[in-house]
């Protein structure tokens, strides 16, 4: 059956968006952006000309990678390049100033998202900026926080990392010095588990049980572990998401992007993008597979169509909570889509949207009814000492056509 994705309307950020964690009223967003952490209004109407303005509430000292909103303790959980992992309470009241540094309004940065977030802010591209200091702030790697998950029941956060170097004459990786797949408490930020994986580790997950977390890599390697145990329940590699430049770059490029498990937690689904001989020129084919991973050997039973593809990296996989489909999204090389749906059940492609901007993020809302996809356009040159807003949020209502 056909899905039609009608863009509602898109909201700017003053810095590219890497992440976005959205509240189940669907009335607050909160974003990772280059520049920081901000947390954003959703107008009820998406047709109200008065556009909400990001409200920037804390920092790393590099790009903030991964974004989650615990609304069980009122909290936000954050990772960065810088290796750091941050935990924000949210139940504090904060105040914004005017331009004569006069307290003009309090903003209520809790998860009850019907307050005016927006403030006395004329350009996205110049945030008002009101610190929320972190509880907790520690460095959990060495290297980059490449990406960040929460599990379902939001006990767990998991954060990968992993800094890809030569390891022997055939340019294969070396040896990770530290483990790159860790496990944390959401509450206190303590160190659960320290997995061992082929860096660089650029995407993590949990299944929706919140019982397994699994990770993908620049190599195409896939790992299941048991968060109860520890224990690493598979592991295996795909060789379709990899590439060995033999124009400009001699190196590896591409691996894995994104992986998600399927509702029912048997499948674990890669995303990234297809071979190419030229690393520079980002035109492989978009690219999903699925994999049946408790089988021995694991088991390849699904993956995109040929023909329904296009080229560019995808970044992003996610699931709508019915189970049914599952959306793929990431930038745009060439073709005819950057979003796209696909079955469950068929793996067909059900519908599609082309967006200007490279997608980082996707996600719907707890009917399903909504999906938000964030990311960045372009990074213009600065204007008069700063840069003109490039990041984005866009909002489109999911219809059975």
């Amino acid at each position: 059956m056909p899905i039609a994705l009608e863009k509602l309307d898109r909201i700017a950020f003053p810095m590219g968006v890497m992440d976005l964690s959205v509240h189940s009223d669907g009335l607050m967003a909160y974003a990772a952006c280059m520049d920081g952490i901000y947390q954003c209004a959703l107008p009820v109407d998406p047709k109200a000309t008065d556009k909400p303005i990001p409200l920037r509430i804390g920092q790393h000292t590099s790009y903030v990678s991964g974004i989650a909103l615990m609304e069980s303790n009122s909290s936000l959980v954050s990772t960065s390049y810088d290796g750091t992992l941050q935990i924000r309470d949210l139940s504090t009241r904060l105040a914004s100033e005017n331009d004569k540094g006069e307290v003009i309004a309090p903003v209520n940065a809790t998860v009850n998202a019907t307050v005016n977030a927006t403030v006395s802010v004329t350009e996205a591209a110049s945030p008002k900026i009101v610190e929320l200091p972190p509880r907790f702030s520690q460095r959990v790697h060495n290297f980059w926080s490449w990406g960040m998950a929460l599990s379902p029941d939001e006990r767990y956060i998991a954060s990968v990392s992993g800094q890809y170097l030569a390891g022997a004459e055939d340019y294969s990786p070396l040896n990770a010095s530290e483990p790159n797949v860790k496990v944390f408490d959401s509450t206190s930020g303590k160190l659960i588990h320290a997995f061992e994986m082929l860096p660089s580790v650029q995407c993590v997950a949990f299944d929706p049980k919140s019982q397994l977390v699994a990770a993908g890599n620049l190599m195409g390697d896939l790992a299941v572990w048991e968060i109860a145990s520890g224990q690493k329940l598979a592991e295996w590699r795909t060789p379709d998401f990899t590439s060995w430049g033999i124009i400009k770059s001699h190196c590896y490029i591409g691996g894995i992007y994104a992986v998600a498990f399927s509702p029912d937690s048997e499948s674990l689904y890669a995303a990234g993008m297809g071979e190419m001989k030229d690393p520079m020129a980002g035109n492989g084919k978009q690219k999903w597979q699925g994999f049946r991973w408790r089988k021995t050997p694991v088991e390849k039973h699904q993956e995109i169509v040929a023909d329904q593809t296009g080229e560019g990296l995808m970044e992003t996989l996610a699931w709508t909570p019915s189970g049914e489909h599952f959306v793929m999204a990431g930038r745009l090389r060439g073709g005819n889509w950057n979003a796209a749906v696909f079955s469950t059940e068929s793996g067909q492609l059900l519908g599609q949207a082309k967006t200007g901007m490279r997608i980082t993020t996707a996600r719907f809302s707890p009917d399903g009814q909504v999906l938000y996809l964030a990311g960045m356009q372009g990074q213009p040159a600065p204007k008069k000492d700063s840069f003109p807003g490039f990041g984005y949020l866009e909002r489109y209502q999911v219809k059975t056509t």
